[in-house]
């Protein structure tokens, strides 16, 4: 009796893991690979940005004055214009200490729009968002198109320097070992070049 119970509890708990890993794996990848309906997903430095179908790509490339990769779509009068800074002097923890940013001489306030955290203005019908993930600063204008829409398949991610662990006594030996065996190998590499007699 025990071992048929424990049978029906195993498999009923071999489902339930398959089942919800399904659901999560579904879940990620409709967010990422799924656009607005009417949208298209282009891709910069792999961060998917959403556009409407029926804009047409204008420009994109790479600024070498202002170190920006950007694409421009337009419509019509209607457009959306993306710029992206790779290793900004800015990144997501910064950001996110700020209550207002400044873009283009006009100030933008804190706002949550599709998921990512960011800096919104409106001016004469054009739509503004700045947002860094990691550390790459990412300008959007646009017109006629939702922000929302555009930045809904980003997945945002906080900044974590590569060196944000301190030293222990083990890592300090061994950085001051490497460092002692490098500096003798160059010294008797150096006498081997200059005939150097030991």
């Amino acid at each position: 009796m025990d071992k048929r119970i424990l049978r029906y509890f195993l498999s009923f708990f071999i489902i339930l893991t398959i089942l919800s890993t399904s659901f999560i794996i579904a879940d990620n990848v409709f967010a990422k690979d799924n656009p607005p309906k009417g949208f298209e997903t282009y891709y910069m430095r792999g961060y998917g940005f959403n556009v409407p179908k029926s804009f047409k790509l204008a420009l994109d490339g790479y600024d070498d004055v202002n170190h920006l990769n950007y694409m421009d779509f337009k419509k019509g009068s209607k457009f959306v214009n993306i710029s992206l800074e790779r290793h900004s002097k800015f990144n997501k923890n910064l950001m996110d200490s700020y209550s207002i940013f400044n873009w283009n001489g006009l100030n933008h306030y804190k706002k949550s729009i599709g998921g990512v955290s960011g800096f919104y203005a409106k001016s004469n019908g054009i739509k503004s968002f700045v947002f860094c993930s990691e550390d790459d600063i990412v300008y959007i204008n646009a017109k006629g198109v939702k922000i929302s829409n555009i930045v809904s398949s980003i997945n945002q991610r906080s900044y974590k320097p590569y060196h944000d662990s301190s030293y222990d006594f083990n890592d300090d030996a061994y950085y001051e070992s490497d460092v002692y065996d490098d500096s003798f190998d160059d010294s008797f590499d150096d006498a081997g070049y200059y005939n150097y007699n030991w």
